[in-house]
């Protein structure tokens, strides 16, 4: 059950919240965290509830050891609740890929390995992870109660795909009454709309170009086939990021935007500042400043550079072209920091193009995992290059007659403009109105097509 299904929008979402706004406030704490893991269930199944279950109880007891320990003593609770969450994520996520590197080395047969991967994993172990860290640095409190642990860790709107939340950015409201405020909900169920907008009505609609095979493709129409990816993944993620914060706002709660306009950067850099914007300060703060960052010298900050995006890569999926797409932005990144960072930000519109043309290409990396097809789709990019034949039959502007207006509208959401119109009109029909008329077209194309899975989801 996701955010962009009947079931979800008519059954569940009305339920839970009935329940949530009846019951007196000092309550709504255990209804969240009790409605979150029926909700986890209901989308993940039994095995994959009782890992979270298991990660809860485990990391809100090292919270407690650790904040009431001393010297040694809470490095020790540290460490062990870190070998928890990592080695969880380890065993489930990457594992099975790790045995079959090994058996092709060895010539050894792990097949017999086979563990279903829990569905959000690497979102709930990274909040994880960040709640023990803080409260070992001294920058949150031990959660005293399992339910509003719970509560924070498993909350149902960013549970499956973030944002990433830290206790201290959401402590408030987990230990406030959270009144109902029918402002909140009317503005939170704005944002659920454009977020679902955005996921139905253009995320999805763009995911039938995968099922063009690129054997065969045209130069132009491999470019297309990159940029609509490019965009299909945005609005599938941004959507989701933007229903999660809508849905927590109808909760009382105001999480951190994980997406502040991308596609408008102008460099490499400035984009993965933009994009994620949570998964990138969890690496900053617990792993890239940790390491050094950029206060011992160069090579100390390559070295940190080096690990985060291996680490990043790696985080997105088991598999080898995710190593080489965190390997491609490393390269990039650092040669923006030492080299042509002084030339991209004195040359506004150079810079626009050198980063519009780079990213759909890091995103074919990111897209396709086999290798060879991999090479395949970049020797269709660059023609030139390959010795393999390029068709050139109108295939692109057959595809343009289909697609051209979810590119313009996609293009044209991906700027400021909609965003400062939205902010200027939101109270007024101009923006209602359509929303509206928005939330009536995603119901319609829920109930007629067959629904596609978030993206990130899988991640």
């Amino acid at each position: 059950m996701s955010f962009s299904t009947l079931p979800f929008l008519f059954y569940f979402l009305p339920a839970f919240l009935a329940v949530y706004y009846i019951v007196p406030a000092r309550f709504r704490n255990a209804v969240l965290a009790l409605g979150s893991l029926l909700f986890y269930w209901l989308s993940a199944g039994t095995g994959a509830l009782l890992v979270l279950v298991a990660l809860i109880l485990v990391n809100f007891a090292a919270g407690r050891l650790i904040e009431d320990a001393h010297g040694d003593e809470r490095r020790a609770w540290l460490i062990l609740a870190l070998a928890c969450d990592v080695g969880s994520l380890f065993y489930f996520k990457y594992m099975g890929w790790f045995l079959e590197n090994l058996g092709r080395l060895t010539n050894t047969d792990f097949s017999f390995f086979r563990v279903a991967l829990p569905l959000g994993v690497s979102f709930y172990v990274f909040q994880s992870i960040a709640y023990v860290a803080d409260v070992y640095r001294g920058d949150a409190e031990a959660e005293r109660s399992l339910l509003d642990y719970a509560a924070f860790q498993a909350m149902f709107p960013q549970l499956v795909m973030g944002p990433i939340l830290r206790l201290r950015d959401v402590s408030a409201e987990l230990h406030t009454n959270r009144p109902f405020s029918r402002a909140a909900v009317e503005s939170g169920f704005s944002l659920f709309v454009v977020g679902l907008g955005c996921k139905v009505v253009l995320a999805d609609q763009l995911a039938s170009l995968e099922r063009i095979g690129f054997a065969y493709l045209s130069a132009p129409l491999a470019w297309f086939g990159a940029v609509g990816y490019s965009l299909q993944l945005y609005y599938d993620f941004a959507g989701y990021s933007l229903m999660a914060m809508g849905l927590a706002r109808m909760l009382g709660f105001v999480i951190s935007r994980n997406f502040d306009l991308p596609y408008c950067s102008r460099s490499i850099s400035e984009f993965w500042r933009r994009w994620h914007i949570t998964l990138g300060t969890w690496f900053r703060d617990y792993l890239y400043i940790p390491l050094g960052g950029s206060r011992n010298g160069k090579r100390r900050l390559l070295l940190s550079l080096f690990v985060v995006w291996t680490l990043t890569g790696l985080w997105h999926g088991a598999a080898w072209n995710f190593v080489l797409w965190g390997f491609v932005l490393f390269v990039f990144i650092a040669l923006e920091k030492f080299c042509i960072g002084g030339f991209l930000e004195r040359h506004r519109f150079l810079s626009r193009l050198y980063f519009l043309f780079l990213i759909p290409q890091t995103w074919v990396v990111f897209r396709i995992s086999d290798l060879g097809e991999l090479g395949d789709y970049f020797s269709r990019l660059y023609p030139f290059l390959s010795s393999g034949e390029s068709v050139f039959a109108g295939d692109l502007l057959r595809q343009l007659k289909s697609y051209w207006w979810l590119f313009a509208l996609g293009i044209l959401l991906a700027t400021p403009w909609p965003r400062r119109f939205y902010e200027k009109y939101r109270a007024t029909p101009l923006v209602w109105l359509p929303l509206f008329a928005v939330f009536w077209l995603c119901l319609y194309l829920i109930a007629t097509g067959t629904g596609n899975p978030f993206l990130y989801a899988r991640f």
